[in-house]
């Protein structure tokens, strides 16, 4: 598995914000990149391999099952 880069450059910075539509003054680049880098931190020391994943995933279907039953709790099963 590719380490991810533990720095953010000034550059990266503007690529996310320009990619997000946030105009960002040139004068708070480096206070956001500050604010990105602590956000990310957790992140990136986070070893997805260790977290126990839960199956099956949940669905949900805002008008039942998909057979039409009452079981996802939809608008049908208050009847």
């Amino acid at each position: 598995m590719a380490e991810l880069p533990v720095d953010i450059t000034l550059d990266e910075v503007r690529e996310r914000a320009r990619l997000a539509g946030l105009p960002i003054p040139e004068n708070r680049l480096a206070m956001v990149r500050g604010f990105l880098l602590n956000a990310l931190r957790p992140i990136r020391a986070l070893d997805s391999r260790t977290v126990r994943t839960l199956e099956p995933a949940v669905v949900f279907h805002p008008l039942g099952t998909p057979q039409g039953g009452a079981a996802g709790g939809g608008p049908e099963a208050a009847r």
